[in-house]
């Protein structure tokens, strides 16, 4: 079986885990300070950034990138009038919600090493 180290900065926690495991799923055995609740997807809380690795994780799914996109929503009302929103919403969905900085844990599977943290 396919292993893959995986970092929680936040309490300087490294552990091997099979590929496919969700980070949720770490970061509860390891005692990081992901958040979480409603472990489907819907609430955001288990909301944590990706340090290194974001290409070794699983691609977003579209309730993903809607939780996130809907998490980040006042974030992005506060730019609403500060220029075109609908570039700025495509630039963070591409750069920031697609994977490489802002992902769910209850979401994330692992298929190689990362380091990652709470947000």
């Amino acid at each position: 079986m396919a292993k893959a180290k995986i970092k929680f900065a936040d309490v300087n926690v490294t552990v091997t885990v099979p590929v496919g495991t969700r980070i949720i799923e770490i970061s509860e055995k390891v005692g990081s300070y992901i958040a979480y609740n409603c472990r489907e997807g819907d609430c955001g809380s288990c909301l944590f950034t990706v340090l290194d690795g974001a290409e070794n994780l699983s691609t977003p799914s579209s309730l993903e990138e809607a939780t996130l996109f809907a998490h980040f929503q006042e974030v992005l009302d506060g730019w609403r009038s500060a220029g075109d929103l609908e570039s700025l919403q495509s630039m963070m969905r591409r750069e920031n919600f697609a994977g490489k900085t802002c992902r769910l844990a209850c979401q994330t599977q692992v298929f190689g090493d990362a380091t990652v943290a709470p947000i």
